[in-house]
């Protein structure tokens, strides 16, 4: 089973006043994308230096409170204060607000929300695809949810981690992913499968049924000539 990180505070970005403008203010701006519920955070407006280094003062505020009750175990009051946090905070500082998007996320993952921490993650890493924490809570949150797809996008994060990342903790779950994640996405593509092979006959034997007929008068038989094609035979009484 996957650990889930504990929030780290971040370092705190700092702005020189002279410099705010040129270093800030003129850093390229992400494509805006919604979150789940069509909702879209990010601001379009430029402002000047003094009036963005108290956003990002107050965006640092929410933050805090944010972090605060992430410590107590309060993870739906510890949203909404990374959620006030993004609101505040300018989108051409685009880094800190990644770090609002993983902090999310990592209360998601807390309440095993699996869904949610992965398209937070996803947001996070649209802002800063270099961001190792939302990669890695990505990766485990894909793990958790264990559909084929699921665990497929987990291991090619993994991957992606393990080339990118110096950190212990991190380094040891890609090797455990990459020792155990291809074959649970294997087992998991075959029950898939089967799954899948048993809604089409349960819908197949309610259409037939009308006619006297069930998906077992109709057999599959595989070309002996080794073309790897089928052939499909009418079975008057098949054997029970």
């Amino acid at each position: 089973m996957a650990v889930i990180e504990e929030i780290v505070e971040e370092p705190i970005i700092e702005i020189p006043q002279a410099e705010a403008p040129k270093e800030v203010v003129n850093l390229p701006k992400p494509v805006p994308h919604p979150d789940q519920d069509g909702d879209i955070f990010f601001e379009t407006e430029e402002y000047p230096a003094e009036e963005l280094k108290e956003l990002i003062r107050q965006s640092m505020e929410y933050k805090a409170k944010g972090n605060a009750f992430f410590g107590q175990g309060e993870y739906k009051k510890a949203i909404d204060e990374y959620e006030n946090a993004l609101m505040t905070c300018p989108e051409s500082v685009y880094k800190e607000r990644a770090i609002y998007f993983g902090n999310i996320a990592a209360c998601h993952l807390k309440q095993n929300e699996l869904k949610e921490a992965r398209d937070m993650c996803s947001q996070a890493l649209i802002l800063d695809p270099k961001y190792t924490k939302a990669l890695l809570r990505r990766a485990q949150a894909n793990e958790k949810i264990g559909t084929s797809t699921a665990m497929t996008e987990s291991l090619e994060d993994f991957k992606k981690l393990k080339q990118s990342t110096s950190d212990a903790y991190t380094l040891r779950e890609c090797r455990r992913a990459e020792n155990e994640l291809p074959k649970k996405i294997k087992e998991k593509m075959e029950a898939e499968k089967e799954e899948m092979m048993g809604k089409l006959k349960d819908l197949g034997n309610t259409l037939l049924g009308k006619f006297g007929l069930s998906t077992d008068n109709f057999q599959l038989q595989q070309d002996p000539a080794g073309s790897g094609g089928y052939s499909m035979n009418f079975v008057n009484s098949p054997s029970k």
